[in-house]
């Protein structure tokens, strides 16, 4: 896969496998806060065929470092999958060094004294 976007916060790679049964669609990842966005490459949706694995790149971004919150315990992806029979939304806890490394990327790209009152000029 290529490397992440300029302008990107955190960027991971995710495989994506069907083990059997019909393609499986990749619709939509995401997360739920308003102050990130997320991009997904290749673009969604992304089919994967039983037997088949696929990776996609998700890159997260900061849209606003006053409403990041700092510190959330087990950040969580929402995913939407979908085969010929059904579509479905889950959410997934990626574990303790996913939310270490989006924090630690977080903090890099809206440093903690960035939020604090600058002094204002005499």
């Amino acid at each position: 896969m290529t490397a992440a976007a300029p302008g990107t916060a955190f960027a991971f790679t995710v495989r994506v496998q069907a083990s059997a049964g019909p393609p499986v669609t990749v619709e939509a990842i995401g997360q739920p806060s308003r102050a990130l966005s997320v991009t997904i490459r290749p673009t969604l949706p992304v089919a994967v065929a039983a037997g088949e694995a696929r990776e996609v790149i998700v890159e997260i971004r900061v849209a606003d470092c006053v409403h990041i919150a700092r510190n959330s315990g087990l950040p969580f992806l929402e995913v939407t999958l979908s085969n010929e029979r059904q579509k479905e939304a889950h959410s997934y806890i990626l574990g303790d060094r996913y939310a270490a490394d989006l924090s630690t990327a977080l903090t890099r790209a809206c440093p903690v004294d960035r939020d604090r009152a600058q002094p204002s000029p005499s």
